[in-house]
């Protein structure tokens, strides 16, 4: 009790101006005076459960309109004869974005932050184009992106897919069956570029069968029922995905280039061979800018058009781009964009409050500074929207199950420790949520477990409560009865004798704004339970390399991949299935699920009832029923409320986006944002624009 006198006595003196301000901005609103497309409405004090996304039915496909209208910054290059007409650069049948508020108007640039100097870990979602995609509408229903219609058989097993003829790359040339065989034979499917194909691309343990069927139809055949692979296709974006540049690319390949002149260019660029030359010019879709990112051909809204320096990006429309509003107008309506690196938050706050950004993003804000964004939205250039976060403040505590020691070694003892169901369990009961809501989030969040988001259909209340309330005497009770005993200090031993110290590492806000503070508060109730917690900013590659070779005892990640968008899909979070370099129960096991030959030297076998788990997840990616799916995720999420393996925080919490207060179309209130909706992307970006064409 003397503990939470002190910290709360701290947090009041730290804090109670902040409170306060909080406490106006969510107190009854004055007339509203935004425009009506904006999300205004403020984050309420006690947030209910969420909506399931806009509540909306999703409307028949629009028709092409019967004219299309070229944007005027090209309408030079057309009139002097550089760029064909706008007939001749859209698809025969291109995608028409409807519902949205209004007809924009073109011009004017978008000014974003980024947190990483190379990678647009924080813009991502303005530019990236799927395979497929959940509609705005409704949340629920896939709809056709890139991919013009897809068919599949009744037994899940044959996929046939249908391009847009007449797409062209951002470099003009057309985009064909060509290019989805490139990408399998010559590059996914080849051994001397890839040890082996993602595992999506080889469910049931064979490689898929690839038949092109014409110029524009082609068709995966898998060996096993895959039920779930359309959704797969809403997280794949042109080289993140299975269409690649193949005119572009095959000047890399010595399948089609002379090998020597190959390995002349590898050596030149400091690579050893031609296969490294080759993936060096394989750009990673949207996530950055390396080397080569000006000249790789894509299909994004936006091309980048200069790189003046690390940090700095500077984009401009997609001619080529493939999209039409309702009116026939190309999109996108805004012309421009610039990609700019901010080195921590305190950079970013203050081109907030110089008015120096348009839009701050899912990885940027948190509810943390939401008094600076309410004290400045007055006398800045922006809004602050109302939206429900499906990433960044979500900050949940991965330990890592299977740790090995700096050495390469598999620690044994901290192995024992950390999968007896016990030890988890006294670390979340050692947790005040509460008070975590009101220091970080001043009460707007729904605290609780590792789960689903409330809204989602696998959702069941004892997910989101199980070992989620605060009770240091049962954690000590817990702790005492693995043998951890206390030494004359009051911190624990482990069964050997040895001091139990326990390391969270994370890599601060690369994760989320919050991440520094809520890690110092997590290690200060570790600490008071007699655990030697300690706390370490790591810089994210390093990190990542640590993560991927089990070095990492516990770290912290932002909980996405919790609604029904994607958790069913990419349950990583909950279980070993991908992303060993970010968080998951353990690395060494997620490598052991997708490794090929799983007897392969160096791979940690998990124990049985982790093995389980991850069948069922099979199971679930295979059936084509989606009943039958969720009562086979929730056969996992049993088993997790009382075996838990991560340690979550939060349910739910206000995203306060923020948005120029000109942009218009912006997503409706309410609406999630985070990684499960690719961010903005879920709400078309392309469509966003300025009232009058330009900023306020």
């Amino acid at each position: 009790m003397d503990r939470k006198l002190k910290r709360r006595d701290f947090i009041k003196l730290s804090s109670v101006a902040v409170l306060g301000a909080v406490a106006a901005a969510c107190s009854p609103k004055p007339p509203e005076t935004q425009a009506p497309t904006q999300a205004a409405e403020q984050p309420q004090a006690e947030p209910t459960k969420a909506p399931e996304q806009p509540q909306a039915e999703p409307t028949k496909a629009p028709e092409m309109p019967a004219a299309v209208k070229e944007p005027p910054m090209l309408q030079p290059l057309v009139d002097s004869g550089k760029l064909p007409p706008l007939e001749e650069r859209l698809p025969e049948n291109p995608l028409v974005v409807s519902n949205r508020q209004a007809i924009g108007t073109y011009g004017g640039e978008l000014r974003v932050n980024m947190f990483d100097p190379v990678w647009w870990v924080s813009a991502y979602d303005l530019i990236v184009e799927r395979m497929l995609v959940y509609s705005d509408q409704d949340g629920k229903t896939i709809v056709p992106n890139v991919l013009e219609s897809w068919e599949v058989t009744p037994d899940g097993k044959t996929w046939t897919m249908r391009l847009r003829k007449g797409m062209k790359w951002s470099d003009g040339e057309p985009i064909t069956t060509e290019d989805v065989r490139f990408w399998w034979e010559d590059h996914m499917a080849d051994t001397d570029i890839n040890a082996a194909p993602w595992w999506q691309f080889r469910f049931g343990g064979e490689n898929m069968k690839v038949d092109i069927l014409d110029d524009y139809t082609f068709r995966f055949t898998f060996v096993v029922p895959f039920g779930n692979f359309a959704a797969h296709m809403t997280r794949w974006s042109g080289n993140d995905g299975f269409i690649f540049p193949s005119h572009y690319l095959k000047q890399f390949h010595a399948k089609y280039t002379d090998k020597a002149k190959l390995e002349e260019a590898a050596k030149a660029a400091k690579l050893e061979t031609w296969v490294q030359y080759y993936n060096s010019k394989v750009v990673p879709g949207v996530w950055g800018g390396p080397d080569g990112v000006i000249e790789f051909p894509k299909f994004m809204a936006w091309n980048v058009v200069e790189h003046p320096k690390e940090g700095i990006y500077l984009w401009e429309r997609n001619p080529y781009y493939w999209k039409v509003d309702e009116a026939g107008n190309q999109l996108p309506y805004i012309d421009k964009m610039r990609f700019d690196y901010a080195a921590n938050t305190e950079v970013t706050k203050l081109k907030v409050a110089q008015s120096e950004l348009d839009i701050l993003g899912q990885h940027e804000v948190t509810m943390m500074e939401y008094p600076f964004y309410k004290e400045n939205e007055p006398k800045a250039n922006f809004i602050v929207g109302d939206y429900i976060s499906c990433m960044g403040d979500r900050v949940t505590i991965f330990p890592n199950h299977a740790p090995f020691t700096d050495d390469g070694k598999l620690d044994q003892g901290l192995y024992d420790i950390v999968n007896d169901p016990r030890f988890v369990k006294a670390l979340s009961l050692a947790i005040d949520r509460e008070e975590i809501n009101q220091t970080i989030f001043f009460g707007t969040a729904r605290m609780g477990q590792m789960s689903p988001m409330p809204a989602s259909k696998y959702y069941k209340e004892k997910y989101g409560t199980a070992y989620a309330q605060y009770d240091p005497e049962e954690a000590n009770r817990l702790l005492d009865e693995m043998g951890l005993k206390k030494g004359p200090d009051g911190m624990r031993t482990r069964p050997d004798g040895t001091k139990l110290t326990y390391n969270l590492e994370h890599s601060g806000i690369r994760v989320g704004p919050a991440v520094p503070k809520i890690t110092e508060m997590i290690i200060g109730y570790w600490r008071e339970v007699g655990i030697d917690a300690t706390t370490k900013e790591v810089q994210d590659s390093l990190l990542v390399e640590r993560k991927t070779n089990g070095q990492v005892q516990v770290t912290v990640w932002h909980a996405d991949r919790c609604t029904d968008m994607l958790m069913p899909i990419e349950m990583c979070w909950f279980i070993p299935t991908t992303n060993e370099g970010q968080a998951g129960p353990a690395a060494k096991w997620a490598q052991w699920y997708q490794a090929p030959d799983k007897s392969a030297p160096g791979l940690v076998e998990p124990p049985d009832h982790i093995k389980r788990l991850l069948n069922i997840y099979d199971q679930m990616t295979s059936v084509v029923s989606e009943d039958e799916r969720v009562k086979l995720g929730q056969e996992i999420f049993d088993w997790l409320a009382d075996n838990p393996l991560e340690i979550g925080l939060v349910l739910e919490c206000p995203a306060p986006l923020l948005f120029n207060k000109n942009l218009r179309n912006l997503p409706p209130a309410k609406a999630y944002i985070g990684w499960d909706t690719y961010g903005l992307s879920t709400y078309h970006p392309e469509a966003f624009f300025y009232e009058g064409g330009v900023r306020a």
